[in-house]
């Protein structure tokens, strides 16, 4: 029987660079296997709108989903609505300047990347925003570009905070009571041992995503990694030890799940 030392070397020789062989063997092969990792109906969309609530969410937990979304669907408009302009220091005004840059850089249209500041929707953890807000908020810049597919959190907003909460919570509130509203789809959240492990466990999603027809899984090339790196350089006034130790090792900056809200 092997003892705990013995199955950590074993994990650490073996398993990881097998895990990590793995991962880059399905990056080479994203083109190919594309089809089977998006569900036909967000394949289709044709004018996808990103709802966040901070600058910088974009970088942190949605970039895969833009770059391949956006370069992949001929014709397909991407847009961006944050729901705060991240005024919770008083730096709104340079936040506000450093999203549009990181929208330029992920190929979100200037026109099309707007931060609100809304006194009901504060980038603050300590106020609940309410659902008719983030609803009346969406539901006009769904209008406004023609919209018919969201993308945003689920429940618990990956990192926890409240605001990204509130906000899925608004929007799958408005997807179950209103048929007519765009189909809304959800980052999903992973345990926190799992968010800081880059590219190991790519393999698993992949099979679950094959094995799950309502699950999305958008994966990065080295380029489009690089790519999202220089998105949230846009951040600057955000630089942070800590953060820069979450672009090194978050899974989100590789590949992103998405599910459909029901």
């Amino acid at each position: 029987m092997l003892r705990p030392r013995r199955w950590a070397r074993l994990l650490v020789r073996r398993l990881l660079p097998l895990l990590l062989l793995l991962s880059l063997l399905l990056i080479a092969s994203k083109d190919s296997l594309a089809p089977h990792f998006v569900p036909a109906g967000l394949r289709d969309a044709k004018s996808v709108l990103w709802v966040i609530s901070h600058p910088d969410d974009e970088s942190f937990f949605f970039a895969p989903s833009i770059l391949s979304l956006l370069e992949t669907g001929e014709g397909r408009l991407g847009s961006l609505l944050c729901l705060s302009v991240g005024n919770h220091e008083g730096l709104g005004q340079t936040r506000g300047k450093e999203l549009k840059a990181s929208c330029r850089t992920l190929g979100i249209p200037e026109e099309r990347c707007v931060a609100l500041d809304d006194p009901t929707l504060p980038d603050d953890p300590t106020v609940r925003w309410s659902t008719e807000a983030v609803e009346a908020a969406v539901r006009g810049y769904i209008e406004r570009w023609s919209v018919d597919t969201v993308l945003t959190f689920d429940d618990y907003g990956v990192s926890g905070h409240a605001n990204h909460r509130a906000t899925s919570a608004a929007l799958q509130s408005v997807a179950r009571s209103d048929p007519a509203f765009p189909p809304v789809y959800m980052v999903e959240s992973t345990p926190l041992f799992a968010k800081y492990t880059s590219l190991v466990l790519l393999p698993f999603h992949t099979i679950r995503t094959v094995l799950s027809p309502s699950t999305a899984l958008f994966v990065n090339t080295p380029r489009q990694y690089l790519q999202t790196r220089r998105s949230f350089d846009a951040h600057q006034s955000q630089k942070r030890w800590f953060r820069e130790l979450f672009v090194s090792f978050s899974r989100y900056l590789w590949y992103v799940s998405l599910r459909r809200a029901v």
